[in-house]
Order: C-alpha cells, then structure tokens, then sequence
C-alpha cells in the first residue's frame, strides 16, 4: 500500500487547503460569522443575497455569499475552546480580518430576559485554550468598532440588549455550576461571577478574542440568551430569537464593511 505525506506542522490538504476547514485563501470573505451549530450556518443563509456552502468537515461548515452586496462568510466552531481556536486560527491563516461570534448563552444576572441579546465587551478567561497564547492577566477584550456597530444594530433593528462582560468556561456541566457528579469544584462559580457583575456564561467567545488581539485582528461577540440561570427558565423554541441574532450581526457587519474597518 502506498503512502502518503504532507507537512505536519500545519499540514495543507491540496497544497492550499487548511486541514480542518478544508478550505483555501480566497475561499471565504475577509469578514467571517462565527456560530457554534453546523446546523445554524445553513439557517443564517436564509438572509444572504446569494449563498453556497463551501465545505463541510466534522464540526466545521462554511458558507459564503453576499449580505446586501457585501461579502460574508459564516463557519461554525463546535462547542468549547479547543475547536474555536482552530476555526479561528485556520481563518486568520487565510486572511480573516474580522470575526464575529453569534450564539446562545446563559444569563446570570436578574432582569436579564430569555431572547435579549447580549454584547460582551470583554471575557473572562476560564476556558482553558488561550493560556497557551497569552498570559492569564491578558484580557480577552472585544474590539471597540465592532462592539460599536453590534449596540447600533441592536438599537436600529429594536432589539432589547445588555453589554458587559461575560465568562468562558470550559465545560457546560460542573464548570457552569451544574452539579451532575459527587463532587463540583465550581459549585460557587455563579455566585462568584454574579457578585463581579459578570452577565452570562458561554463556552467559546474568550478564545476568539483573545487570539484575534494577539494576532492583530477585529472580533466581537453576539449573543441571544437561550437561559437564565438566576430565573432557572430554559427557552425551548429559540429558532426565532436565532434569526433575529443573525439579522442583527450581519446588520452590524455591513456599517463595519461601510466605514472601511473591514474591506
């Protein structure tokens, strides 16, 4: 049987194709949406002027095609940091300069309603992932254009929203204060991020914007909540809250595309 090699260090399928995307430079546009589910890179497509799938490899799908006449690419990410750091890496590689985050989260301040959007500024970094990029006191921070464009959309479009900080987790049970086994160490973890003012939980956005700064590029977070720990109110049929997720990042994306922050 013959064998056969490519580099292993960062292997290109093809000579241009990275190895988990499946996809070359050019492929995609240099703004990307970032949603965890495939299943929501098809939904989003529904919005587009024109869209194609791309490619399609284990967690990852990619679409692109045109918003209003502007170029936009979508990929999702899986759950958690280790697969958003290789979307994430293997986008810039192919000269991503602008990604967005869009999904659901939990809320863990009262007031805070099942459907609101929530826009984090910032992200504390308990994920995991990123310590292999930066030091813990690096601050995983949203870009302030994008967080800009995301509080306008929001506004234009009639959306309830709440901006702040969030945490990133690496684990949905324990690590969300979720005790499933004999013994949690993260029991208190809502307690102790609700006494910060932190207002939601999530599982990839401190990955995203921890590389993006370190490697120079724009990136945000969008996010509906799907729960509210606090209330212990779960929302079952979130399809419709998903839409409106999607219409008002790729309304955010055209001001950025407009004010030539991203081309």
């Amino acid at each position: 049987m013959s064998k056969r090699f490519i580099q292993a260090d960062f292997p290109l399928y093809e000579g241009t194709k990275v190895p988990h995307l499946r996809i070359s430079e050019g492929d995609t546009a240099s703004c990307v949406l970032l949603p965890g589910d495939p299943g929501r890179v098809d939904l989003i497509g529904q919005l587009f002027d024109e869209y194609s799938i791309i490619s399609s490899n284990r967690e990852f799908k990619v679409g692109t095609g045109a918003y209003k006449g502007n170029p936009v690419s979508v990929c999702s990410t899986g759950i958690g940091g280790p697969s958003t750091e290789i979307a994430v890496l293997e986008l810039l590689r192919l000269k991503a300069k602008c990604l967005l985050r869009i999904g659901g989260t939990g809320a863990i301040q009262e007031g805070i309603e099942c459907g609101d959007m929530i826009i984090n500024t910032g992200s504390v970094r308990l994920g995991g992932s990123t310590g292999h990029y930066a030091r813990p006191e690096f601050p995983a921070v949203a870009n302030h254009y994008v967080v800009q464009a995301l509080i306008e959309a929001c506004e234009e479009l009639g959306c309830r929203y709440h901006l702040g900080i969030g945490a990133t987790t690496s684990s949905f049970y324990h690590g969300q204060g979720r005790t499933v086994g004999p013994y949690n160490y993260s029991s208190d973890i809502i307690d102790e991020m609700k006494s910060l003012g932190v207002l939601n939980l999530e599982m990839e956005s401190e990955t995203l914007l921890t590389i993006a700064s370190v490697m120079g590029a724009y990136a945000g977070t969008l996010l509906v909540v799907h729960a509210n720990r606090i209330t212990n109110q779960w929302l079952v049929d979130y399809e419709e809250a998903q839409m409106k997720l999607c219409q008002v990042a790729l309304h955010a994306v055209t001001k950025l595309i407009a004010r030539g922050v991203v081309q």
